[in-house]
């Protein structure tokens, strides 16, 4: 699955919408199931990866590029230590993080090569110098 954003995360980061990337709370968290679809609205079923914990993003901007007709949204490299998983990581979700899982809205989810966690302490995500995810204009 390729990486997409949420119709909530969409509606809600454009004017209006509720949310600000400057100032509100967003969090990452490293999944390694459940189901992702652009029509999620809370992030109950989204399966961390065991010994994991979810990170919250730093050095957030928000860039309209003109060249690609895009709205990047940018932050901090992630690193998620502690991982004690026999799993695969398949994605990171990108949320707003309000009180719960039941309250948080997932705005975004990150495709990552599936990474195999077994024996793995550490898991690294580099952000891409054109941003995490974006919306195109």
């Amino acid at each position: 699955m390729a990486s997409l954003m949420t119709n909530a995360g969409a509606d809600g980061l454009t004017a209006g919408g509720g949310m600000t990337w400057a100032s509100d709370t967003f969090k990452a968290r490293l999944c390694t199931s459940g189901t992702f679809d652009k029509d999620d609205t809370v992030m109950t079923g989204k399966v961390a990866a065991t010994g994991s914990t979810d990170i919250t993003l730093g050095s957030k901007t928000k860039t309209k590029n003109t060249t690609t007709d895009r709205i990047e949204f940018d932050f901090a490299d992630l690193s998620f230590t502690g991982l004690v998983d026999t799993n695969s990581a398949v994605q990171i979700a990108i949320y707003k993080f309000v009180t719960n899982d039941a309250d948080s809205i997932p705005v975004a989810y990150i495709d990552i090569t599936d990474q195999p966690l077994t024996g793995a302490t550490v898991a690294n995500y580099t952000v891409p110098t054109t941003g995490g995810f974006y919306l195109q204009q």
